[in-house]
């Protein structure tokens, strides 16, 4: 990043034709970027420069507000067509994707900045996603909860906040948001997975957990559906490895209904190692090429 912040806040930059790509396309990727082109002598520039100013600052860094003076940056505006200031360019992933041509008062400013910037309740998910795929569970739930506080009729919040309970063997609050949003008379399917988890957890535990099944495996191993069931137990243990091993050995050399519901509980524990599990991204190849 550039070394033209504005003192007043980190949230404002003055470009270069130098620095232009890191301080607007690469910060893109990382936070919205509105790019101001102005000039000294442009009287409607220095009536807007003072409103996106003061909202960047207000919005605390949900964007990042760019300014580039066309005088002495001419290759970027000519690289942009554009012939008249001020004219106000959004990028979002290196990308731009909304222009604001023109002045315009604090109102209209304000109202382009939400048409495409992420909600506060967006933000605190994707913060919570973030937390998660680190493994900081705990953080996570904290901005899923924010983020439900300020959307709460926003599904994918209550599972992601279900996800990360069931992380936490909080079983019994991670039960309650899934009957609540069941409730509805559907689940989407990463709910129904997170509900086949907890089915997988009562079961297991009802039956004994690991011991018993390994146990009673021992006396008839080449029973199918005791195969399956200390794969579900192992699931449970978090021996995914294990447990996928198990299933997997069912699906090569059995065929019909016990097939069929090997094939089920590795797509559960599948779903328990997370999308981001790089073993499971393994075992989910092997599924398919076993089963398929």
């Amino acid at each position: 990043m550039s070394d033209s912040s504005d003192p007043r806040t980190p949230h404002i930059v003055s470009a270069t034709t130098e620095s232009f790509r890191t301080d607007v396309m690469e910060a893109s990727l990382q936070v919205p970027v509105v790019a101001d082109f102005w000039a000294d002598w442009c009287a409607p520039c220095r009536q807007l420069m003072p409103i996106l100013e003061k909202l960047a600052e207000e919005y605390g860094g949900r964007f990042r507000l760019v300014k580039i003076n066309v005088d002495e940056c001419p290759e970027i505006a000519g690289a942009f067509g554009i012939q008249s200031i001020p004219f106000v360019v959004a990028f979002v992933d290196g990308q731009p994707v909304s222009q604001l041509p023109g002045a315009h008062d604090e109102a209209s400013v304000r109202s382009w900045l939400d048409s495409f910037l992420p909600s506060p309740a967006t933000e605190a998910y994707n913060s919570g996603l973030a937390a998660e795929a680190d493994g900081r569970h705990e953080e996570a739930e904290t901005a899923f909860r924010s983020a439900l506080e300020a959307e709460p009729d926003r599904p994918e919040f209550s599972i992601a906040l279900a996800r990360v309970l069931l992380a936490q063997e909080r079983v019994q609050e991670c039960s309650e948001i899934i009957q609540t949003l069941e409730a509805r008379g559907f689940l989407e399917p990463e709910a129904q997975s997170i509900r086949d988890q907890l089915n997988m957890l009562t079961e297991v535990s009802e039956s004994g957990g690991t011991r018993q099944a390994r146990e009673a495996l021992a006396a008839d191993p080449d029973n199918a559906e005791l195969q399956i069931r200390l794969a579900e137990a192992l699931s449970v243990d978090r021996s995914y490895e294990e447990a996928c091993e198990l299933l997997l050995n069912v699906i090569r050399t059995h065929q019909g209904d016990v097939r069929d519901r090997a094939k089920d509980v590795m797509v559960t524990v599948l779903a328990a190692m997370g999308p981001k599990s790089r073993l499971g991204a393994d075992y989910r190849r092997r599924l398919a090429t076993a089963y398929y």
